[in-house]
């Protein structure tokens, strides 16, 4: 086992890996469709290095090479492995920018390619395949695009101006439509419409000429595209889930990324982290998508329950995460430092002994109603690591895993409320921890903060003062 626990890398595919694949994945992909002219290894390889440079952009850390791999790796049919190695090649919210080659695919589309403040659709649109494009996303010429669905349409624009040398239309749009329908988190309309029944209104408009029997396979497609493009959520796998989940914190926070990131930085992010799962518990019903039964009533149901239950063990691991932060805050403001300049690297790195008989081996029940196979999951996730690890967190988590065993998971939901209530400077939290517990810390401190060592070992002794 590495230092980092059971991970011996963030298990992202690597560049020099993910031409050759892009490339028989376009090949077979393209091909498939019989193209309008003929298809040339040295288009093929340039359209796999526009994917790929979109896709490795600094900030990408969940939105890259290796998401696309995943979502696709069940995927047959062309149109659908098309869709998803273009959905995400435009995330500006991360990327800021756009490349070279991206902004000659995007030529005509938007006002001006370099503002960093609003993307404006152009008025006119001289290109046919643009001009359907924006009516099935259903934007308006000449305004700003929204914040909901801009990376899918600009996305979408790009795979379909980037291959419409060799595919013909209908395949464009559906394309195009596989895309839009991985905008996410859609409620039903005031009508009773779903996101795929609005999809379908727009594109029996846009393409009028196309049968009843097209039009309702490829909202077919798109409801499938969509439910891959999300499919960690209802994974059997939970490691998958977990990794998928925690490849998203920096692009939320890419301070994170930095190697002089403060302790502060990643405390604030697990409060940030805690709304977002409750906005993704409140959002389960508009995860997935159907269209006209292609998921049905049952089987949906059945997505949901899995998606409950794999958010709910999460939670019970980023809880404890939670903790661990609080611990560390409460300790550095104790010895006089300051948390927002303290480096976050090397608190994360702490090595603590097992505790003999750890209380979340016990019959304790979990707070948020885990089972105890659940309960040993999170436990593995702490001591052994999760699959993924990162230079901004290692995969295991030695404090998180000292202070479940030893609080247990009932002791870590109520040290958690008292540390989220704690009036400034009474350091509740740090009193509520028994006295073997503080000291085992303060003296694992030491080694990571050699420098600050005499400060770490009187945090108990401050304490008691203060309590006096």
């Amino acid at each position: 086992m590495s230092a980092n626990g059971r991970c011996n890398g963030s298990n992202d595919a690597k560049s020099s890996d993910a031409i050759p694949v892009l490339e028989e994945m376009l090949t077979s992909s393209i091909s498939t469709l019989s193209p309008k002219v003929p298809l040339e290894p040295a288009d093929v390889s340039g359209i796999a290095r526009l994917i790929l440079e979109s896709m490795k952009t600094s900030g990408r850390v969940y939105h890259n090479m290796q998401h696309v791999f995943d979502i696709s790796e069940t995927m047959k049919d062309p149109i659908l492995i098309l869709s998803a190695l273009f959905h995400d090649v435009i995330y500006y919210s991360i990327d800021k920018s756009f490349s070279d080659e991206q902004a000659k695919a995007l030529e005509g589309v938007l006002v001006d390619l370099h503002s960093i403040e609003d993307l404006v659709l152009a008025k006119d649109f001289t290109d046919a395949l643009v001009e359907k494009v924006v009516r099935l996303y259903g934007f308006e010429p000449g305004a700003p695009l929204p914040k909901l669905g801009t990376n899918e349409f600009l996305s979408a624009m790009i795979g379909v101006r980037v291959l419409e040398q060799w595919l013909d239309m209908p395949y464009l749009m559906q394309i195009a439509a596989c895309i839009e329908a991985t905008i996410p988190f859609r409620p039903v309309s005031e009508d009773g419409k779903n996101p795929m029944d609005r999809l379908y209104d727009r594109l029996k408009l846009v393409c009028s000429e196309q049968s009843e029997e097209w039009l309702e396979r490829t909202v077919i497609m798109a409801a499938l595209t969509a439910n891959c493009d999300l499919c960690s959520f209802d994974s059997d796998d939970r490691d998958f889930f977990l990794d998928s989940s925690w490849k998203l914190i920096p692009e939320a926070r890419p301070n994170l990324l930095k190697e002089d990131c403060s302790l502060m930085e990643f405390y604030n992010e697990f409060f940030a982290l805690e709304g977002r799962t409750k906005f993704l518990t409140g959002a389960v019903p508009k995860i997935f998508q159907t269209f006209r039964q292609s998921v049905t009533d049952e089987q949906m149901a059945a997505k949901r329950a899995k998606t409950y239950e794999n958010l709910k063990v999460m939670s019970e691991y980023a809880q404890v995460r939670m903790l661990q932060l609080m611990v560390l805050v409460d300790f550095v403001k104790v010895m006089g430092e300051d948390p927002t300049t303290m480096p976050l690297r090397p608190l994360l790195r702490m090595e603590l002994p097992k505790v003999s008989e750890p209380t979340s081996s016990s019959e304790e029940e979990s707070p948020l109603g885990l089972t105890k196979a659940e309960q040993e999951e999170v436990r593995n996730w702490l001591v052994f690591g999760r699959r993924a690890c990162f230079s901004w967190d290692p995969a295991i988590s030695p404090l998180g895993a000292y202070l479940y065993d030893s609080l247990g998971p009932q002791g870590v939901a109520a040290a958690v409320e008292i540390g989220k209530n704690q009036k400034p400077g009474s350091h509740d939290l740090l009193k509520f921890l028994p006295e073997d517990v503080l000291s085992t810390i303060a003296s694992s401190l030491c080694t990571v903060l050699p420098d600050r060592a005499e400060g770490c070992l009187r945090v108990p002794e401050k304490l008691d003062i203060l309590a006096q």
